[in-house]
């Protein structure tokens, strides 16, 4: 019997890995740790997601929620909140200066996580691994 009986396991545990990974070359690199949905915040804002609202339907969650991690994080000082020019009730999510520090130190740590992958489980694995997640897979099942 396979190990895992569904594909979303091992998404998950590869996700796991990665995050965990990155947190722990980060506390290195002297940053406190982020929780999974700063993570998740990050990421968005990395993609070009600078509306609350936004980045809460990208990464799935309320826009409360999204709310209170931006909060958390602009104390931290990782984000700032910007007036949007188009529209003046809204507010955009920018990296600050140290958030953008901690995004380069990360996207040192992800190079070194993923070379340390293609060590484990080979270069041409990690490169269809990493094709096959970016095709498109088209709108999630609905009934």
């Amino acid at each position: 019997m396979a190990r895992h009986a569904t594909l979303l396991i091992p998404l998950f545990e590869a996700f796991s890995w990665f995050d965990e990974g990155l947190q722990t070359l980060l506390r290195e690199a002297g940053w406190t740790a982020v929780t999974r949905p700063q993570t998740m915040v990050l990421i968005a804002i990395g993609q070009g997601i600078e509306r609350a609202v936004d980045i809460a339907r990208a990464i799935g969650v309320t826009r409360q929620s999204v709310g209170v991690t931006i909060a958390e994080m602009a104390a931290e000082g990782l984000l700032e909140m910007v007036d949007d020019p188009n529209d003046r009730r809204a507010k955009r999510v920018h990296l600050s200066d140290k958030g953008e520090r901690r995004r380069e130190d990360s996207r040192r740590a992800m190079a070194e996580l993923t070379a340390e992958l293609e060590r484990r489980i080979g270069k041409a694995s990690v490169t269809k691994l990493g094709e096959a997640l970016q095709k498109d897979w088209g709108p999630p099942v609905a009934r």
